[in-house]
């Protein structure tokens, strides 16, 4: 059992488009987050998940870290935007049922609003796919980010 909320009380996602299985680690600079690919799930057709999935598992890692900062603060999690990424590799052929995967998102500049993080997606210690995300947290209404 993690000792941090489950990822559907930190992410503005619900149902199945939560697919953070739970958060393993996290402090103020990095995140890392479970994925256990099961079929069914969103996105697996003939027992794999395409590759460039991965990139919302990155994603959602970092709302997750997002959503622990702003429950901290007594806020719900709100929507946030990926702007775009750089040297990303991808799994190639995807990923498949049973890969359990550890997401690690490390911020490497920004602030409540903008930021950038290197992330790393592992299955079973090894890297299968890297990529550098930037995304932006829009602020609250009638207040700052």
């Amino acid at each position: 059992m993690s000792a941090y909320p489950p990822p559907a009380e930190l992410l503005p996602h619900r149902g199945r488009a939560v697919l953070l299985e739970e958060v393993v680690e996290a402090d103020d600079v990095r995140v890392v987050c479970r994925v256990v690919i099961r079929e069914g799930a969103p996105f697996v057709e003939g027992g794999t998940v395409p590759a460039v999935i991965v990139l919302e598992y990155m994603a959602q890692t970092i709302g997750a870290q997002a959503g622990l900062r702003a429950r901290d603060s007594g806020e719900a999690p709100r929507v946030g935007f990926l702007l775009g990424t750089r040297d990303l590799n991808l799994p190639p052929g995807g990923l498949a049922v049973g890969d359990d995967l550890l997401v690690e998102a490390i911020r490497i500049f920004g602030d409540e609003s903008i930021g950038s993080f290197d992330c790393t997606v592992r299955r079973g210690g090894v890297p299968v796919a890297a990529g550098t995300l930037n995304v932006y947290l829009p602020p609250r209404e009638g207040g700052p980010g």
